[in-house]
């Protein structure tokens, strides 16, 4: 069956956001697809060492955007009713101070990034907040080559047809649907000839799939600004992986993720050669 999903929050919280002028360069909404994006935190812990996220895509007919749910519920109402947010914050501490602290990373999100395609017109532009401050970046609209195979199976009661590409540094495994002829998918990956609703790299460290989509009463879709009120900043493509890997792998980093819960990110002081984590894309220089 074919399952619909109508988020009263997220609809309250686009809401929201347009009324404070918090998006730009709008556009109709055609379609929104919900995804469970998984990450594996520990390569030789996989069956403990990872987390699970809900993530929407949500496209235009020019453009398209990426991000989390919780992330974008959290970032909307702080920047757009930052009283209501801290009040909601202090009532949760004030109820259950250490079930708040465990479940804060939960509620605000721990995949950061937000993923724009074709914004501006022929280029991808990804913004995340890390080291304290937003960053963010553009770069060439670059698509994965795929080779497509007749193998398939159903996704949300949808046929869908396997394919492969080496991207970014990984080799990508996607099932799309030709019943929705939408070029698109979740993070980076697109260029197929109907609507990706499942992918994974060839080592499972990341794997995404769809569990419901809507494609009437969407909010629009556009560029969220609000973190250009506090300052952003922008760098090249390398630069901004370059920094967020040393960012990661730090012990800084490690002690700012434990503190909200995150029981794979333990500060590294065990004196061996530590595995050094990296997002979906691998292709960049890690020693700038």
């Amino acid at each position: 069956m074919k399952r619909i999903l109508t988020y009263m929050l997220l609809a309250s919280a686009a809401a929201l956001m347009n009324a404070e002028n918090w998006v730009r360069d709008t556009e109709p909404a055609i379609l929104e697809v919900h995804y469970t994006r998984t990450e594996v935190t520990d390569t030789t812990k996989r069956e403990t060492d990872y987390f699970k996220e809900e993530t929407m895509l949500r496209i235009g007919n020019g453009m398209s955007r990426y991000c989390s749910i919780p992330r974008f519920y959290r970032d909307s109402l702080m920047h757009n009713n930052p009283g209501l947010y801290f009040q909601m914050e202090a009532a949760s501490f004030e109820k259950d101070p250490k079930e708040h602290d465990r479940t804060a990373l939960e509620r605000s999100g721990r995949y950061g990034s937000f993923i724009y395609k074709n914004y501006p017109e022929g280029k991808v532009t990804e913004t995340a907040y890390f080291e304290m401050q937003d960053w963010r970046y553009e770069e060439e609209w670059e698509k994965p080559e795929w080779e497509i195979s007749d193998e398939s199976k159903e996704i949300i009661g949808y046929q869908c047809f396997k394919a492969t590409a080496d991207y970014r540094g990984r080799r990508w495994t996607a099932w799309f649907t030709p019943e929705i002829p939408v070029q698109d998918g979740p993070w980076k990956l697109c260029g197929l000839p109907g609507l990706i609703l499942e992918a994974s790299d060839n080592h499972r460290e990341f794997h995404f799939i769809a569990n419901g989509l809507m494609q009437t009463s969407i909010s629009e879709v556009g560029f969220l600004c609000y973190r250009e009120k506090r300052g952003v900043r922008n760098v090249t493509r390398d630069k901004f992986f370059n920094s967020w890997w040393k960012y990661a792998n730090s012990n800084f980093g490690a002690k700012m993720a434990a503190m909200f819960g995150g029981k794979d990110a333990q500060p590294k002081n065990t004196g061996k050669k530590e595995q050094h984590r990296d997002k979906e894309e691998t292709d960049y220089p890690h020693d700038l």
